[in-house]
């Protein structure tokens, strides 16, 4: 499906708002405007359509804030300006730009959500099935929002609701009640979508199982994280999949590549360009061909770890620049396009849940289970993919980890805040920015959560500061 529809929805006109406040926003005083959004089933399906366009394309955060942001609070990404020094030197505070795009748009998805989930409540306008899909999309991108928000702030206010009387001073809730309303929505999401036919543009009840299992697995729930991964992991491997497979190196970012799970062409993205068939990380990332240098590279530790292995197809995913001074620039290049290329078979669309992800979620739920056999396995399904050898290593759990961290470095670097949230979780990060060339001097644990920024708490004055800021 062509997701390059403008929304005429209440959903839409709250959500396009990302830069301002989210809960500070008043609900639209017009009632017609909702009354008429809601009262016919184009409108209802206009605004389910217009989640779509308010998240995967003009929602910040899910077009460059996990790659441009992100990438550069971890280890992965510098930017040759030194425009975001700030971030990639870990020196931020409650003040530094960019942090605020971080809270506001994942709060405009909420915020969206809840506007269409409390609007339907009862609504007998277009078949219960058909409603009920766009339920669970919605819950999707609640759960999903929710997701990045206590990964980078840990506590957060937890809004199901879009009455400014409760958003406004709502207090930050604890990470594990956040996290608990995350696996209600992903379940009931599930249960909705389960007939819905969606395929991987939209959101199906397989997108909603494949980020349960990340949810999971980051909750320590380690059965249930293997349980909800071997729905997706083919029959061949010991799953019960029958519809993903992984692809080769080359494929894994194409629109019709058998790997993705969820992915979104970018066609409608509102910016320069027509963006068929490309998307907006490759326009972004990709050095000009008249241009010296490439103005966002990676770190020379990232890519002496992605090279320590020569034979490794994963190389393919980092370009190289050639610039002035005899200078090399390494820069992202999963995403190929771009602008349109000339044949279909080389479109390209935006990854957002992948089956690779699956079969590592399985390998680290199974070694702190002990099943160091699946494991392996598991590992070794990504090494094949990748051309390298069986893995080698010792069979302990803190060997088998350290093995999964490597293969998940190098499988989802530069994707989705990956590496970010992977050290935060494991309790890696101190371990490693410590010995970054250049986060050690910056770096401090509590840089782990990002700070509230500033005018959000000065505008809701129930909201606390995270520790050190």
């Amino acid at each position: 499906m062509k997701l390059k529809y403008i929304a005429l929805s209440l959903t839409t006109a709250l959500a396009l708002t990302s830069c301002e406040s989210i809960l500070e926003i008043d609900p639209p005083t017009d009632s017609l405007t909702a009354e008429v959004t809601f009262s016919t089933p184009e409108g209802i399906r206009t605004a389910a359509t217009g989640f779509y366009t308010d998240n995967f394309l003009n929602n910040l955060m899910y077009y460059q804030g996990l790659e441009l942001y992100v990438s550069q609070i971890t280890d992965e990404l510098l930017a040759r300006s030194g425009q975001f020094a700030d971030l990639y030197q870990n020196n931020y505070n409650s003040s530094t730009s960019y942090i605020p795009n971080l809270w506001s748009a994942p709060y405009s998805s909420i915020y969206g959500a809840n506007d269409f989930l409390g609007h339907v409540e009862g609504s007998t306008v277009i078949p219960a099935d058909e409603l009920n899909k766009y339920r669970g999309e919605a819950l999707f991108f609640r759960a999903n929002a929710y997701f990045y928000l206590v990964n980078l702030f840990g506590d957060v206010p937890l809004l199901t609701t879009y009455d400014v009387s409760v958003t406004a001073t709502a207090p930050r809730a604890p990470k594990a009640e956040v996290y608990q309303k995350i696996i209600a929505d992903l379940q009931q999401a599930q249960q909705y979508l389960k007939d819905a036919g969606n395929g991987t543009t939209r959101i199906s009840a397989d997108a909603a199982t494949a980020l349960l299992a990340r949810v999971y697995l980051y909750t320590e729930q380690w059965d249930k994280a293997i349980s909800e991964a071997n729905k997706l992991i083919p029959t061949a491997d010991g799953g019960q999949g029958s519809k993903y497979a992984l692809e080769t190196a080359q494929r894994v970012f194409l629109s019709t590549s058998s790997e993705a799970i969820l992915q979104s062409n970018q066609e409608g993205f509102i910016g320069t360009g027509s963006y068929v068939g490309y998307t907006r990380i490759g326009n972004l990332f990709i050095p000009n061909a008249r241009a010296t240098y490439a103005s966002y590279y990676f770190s020379d530790e990232l890519v002496d770890d992605l090279r320590s292995e020569p034979t490794d197809l994963r190389n393919e995913w980092i370009g190289e620049k050639a610039g002035s001074g005899g200078k090399t620039y390494y820069y992202p290049y999963k995403y190929k396009n771009m602008t349109t290329p000339a044949s279909a078979a080389s479109y390209e669309s935006y990854v957002i849940l992948r089956l690779a992800e699956m079969y590592l979620i399985r390998a680290e739920a199974s070694a702190h289970l002990g099943d160091a056999a699946q494991a392996i396995a598991d590992i070794n399904k990504i090494r094949h993919r990748a051309a390298l050898s069986n893995y080698a290593g010792g069979q302990g759990k803190d060997e088998l980890l350290l093995e999964i961290e490597s293969q998940r470095r190098k499988e989802f670097f530069f994707e989705c805040g990956h590496r970010w949230m992977d050290l935060n979780r494991t309790g890696r990060a101190d371990a490693i920015y410590s010995q970054n060339s250049y986060k050690k001097v910056n770096w401090q644990s509590y840089k782990s959560l990002l700070p509230i920024p500033e005018q959000q708490i000065g505008r809701n004055r129930n909201l606390t500061q995270n520790p050190g800021y």
